[in-house]
């Protein structure tokens, strides 16, 4: 598992207060607008790049989550 997975299960789990796995459901685990906003500051905590709730909210797996702040990071990299 790489670092951006790990830090991003982190913020949904501690978030969340569930153990996350792969397709997890953001929506299903109980998420909401405030747990959004929450993960994406925890993501930005440790990622560096803050993503848009949209992009939980397109993207409300797991597996698909870390794939799309994994792209915008990828996008911030000079």
């Amino acid at each position: 598992m790489d670092e951006l997975t790990t830090a991003v299960r982190a913020a949904w789990e501690q978030s969340l207060n569930v153990s996350v796995g792969d397709d997890a459901d953001f929506f299903r685990l109980g998420g909401d607008s405030m747990k959004a906003i929450t993960i994406c500051a925890k993501v930005e905590e440790s990622c560096q790049v803050r993503p848009r709730l949209r992009v939980l909210f397109d993207n409300p797996r797991f597996d698909a989550y870390v794939n799309a702040v994994s792209e915008i990071v990828r996008e911030k990299r000079p």
